[in-house]
């Protein structure tokens, strides 16, 4: 197999209305005409992120998707009326105003000198360039979208996870009448690795911090699953390893759009009894490299924080916390 995140990069496509639960959530990319001067410069391609929270929505004016760096314009508590968002004063310099519905608009304004601006959007499409990547030959299935035999229980109970659309779908266990713990692991158990799965996150915007909860599992080792569009891309968030790196950038998209997962494992190395180099992550979201051989200092789980590292073989788990999170495409391969 070739090795694929030598050349990740997220691919950005115009497209028509992709189907999701909300009608306005996701990117908006544009141009913005007739302006030259701070903070564009010569740069034209602008973005808007609009998310959804609640009743209401906020959007992100920025360069592009993806953009770890100080937004031109943020609004929130906009309302949709009429089948549109309205907007006006949104940006601190270039006090845009204008309409979009969930197919695009144009925002206008003037900037501090009086020259008039303006900006088309459309509605753009952001898709994993690993989105329905073939596992290779000599790939372990997990789950090819039939059957979730490959997974079982920490107590070593069947996978009840529902399969819906060749998905397999988070949910939590039910012994004697009661909720028990739901989160699965690989009855295989691997050393280094490099893992692909898709994931596809609910809308639950009437929830707060913690829409679409997962994790995928390395042993104790967690890298976070979690509704984070819109957000700053914290160390509790999407792409983070859980508890001890946040992302580099938040990589994540509107929920019930598919996302990837492409992760590298590597475990701790030790010289007799002696840690000489703790395990490491490589994690690529939605074809976005977010963390890059990040050194895991310990168990991201808080009741486990004083487990030794080991460089054992690990299991692989896939996190259930009380969402319905969506998993297909799930392979694996040794490094």
């Amino acid at each position: 197999m070739k090795k694929i995140f030598s050349f990740f990069a997220a691919a950005l496509l115009a497209a028509p209305i992709f189907a999701q639960k909300d009608p306005f959530s996701g990117f908006y990319c544009g141009t913005i005409e007739n302006f030259d001067g701070y903070p564009f410069g010569s740069v034209k391609d602008v973005c808007i992120e609009v998310a959804r929270f609640g009743d209401t929505y906020q959007a992100k004016l920025t360069e592009r998707p993806f953009s770890r760096a100080d937004d031109y314009g943020f609004a929130a508590g906009l309302k949709a009326e009429n089948g549109k968002i309205a907007f006006k004063d949104f940006g601190e310099k270039l006090k845009l105003a204008g309409e979009l519905s969930p197919e695009g608009g144009t925002l206008t304004g003037r900037v501090h000198k009086g020259k008039k601006i303006s900006a088309t959007f459309k509605r753009a499409q952001i898709q994993s360039p690993t989105l329905g990547l073939q596992a290779p030959p000599n790939a372990t299935i997990l789950f090819g979208g039939k059957d979730t035999s490959e997974w079982l229980h920490s107590d070593g109970n069947p996978c009840c996870w529902e399969i819906v659309d060749g998905a397999m779908v988070s949910r939590p266990q039910k012994i004697n009448g009661k909720r028990a713990d739901g989160t699965v692991f690989t009855k295989k158990k691997f050393g280094a690795l490099r893992l692909h799965l898709e994931f596809k996150i609910p809308a639950e915007y009437e929830k707060n911090n913690t829409r679409g909860n997962s994790g995928v599992h390395f042993g104790p080792f967690e890298v976070q699953i979690i509704d984070s569009f819109g957000s700053e891309g914290n160390w509790w968030q999407c792409g983070a390893i859980y508890r001890i790196h946040p992302p580099k950038v938040n990589a994540s998209l509107e929920p019930e759009a598919w996302q990837t997962y492409d992760i590298e494992y590597t475990p701790a190395k030790f010289m007799g009894e002696k840690l000489v180099a703790y395990p490491e992550l490589t994690v690529y979201h939605n074809g976005v490299r977010v963390q890059y051989k990040e050194p895991v200092f310990h168990p991201t789980n808080v009741t486990r924080m004083h487990n030794p590292i080991t460089a054992e073989n690990i299991p692989i788990g896939l996190q259930d916390h009380g969402h319905p999170v969506a998993f297909r495409n799930v392979w694996v391969v040794g490094m």
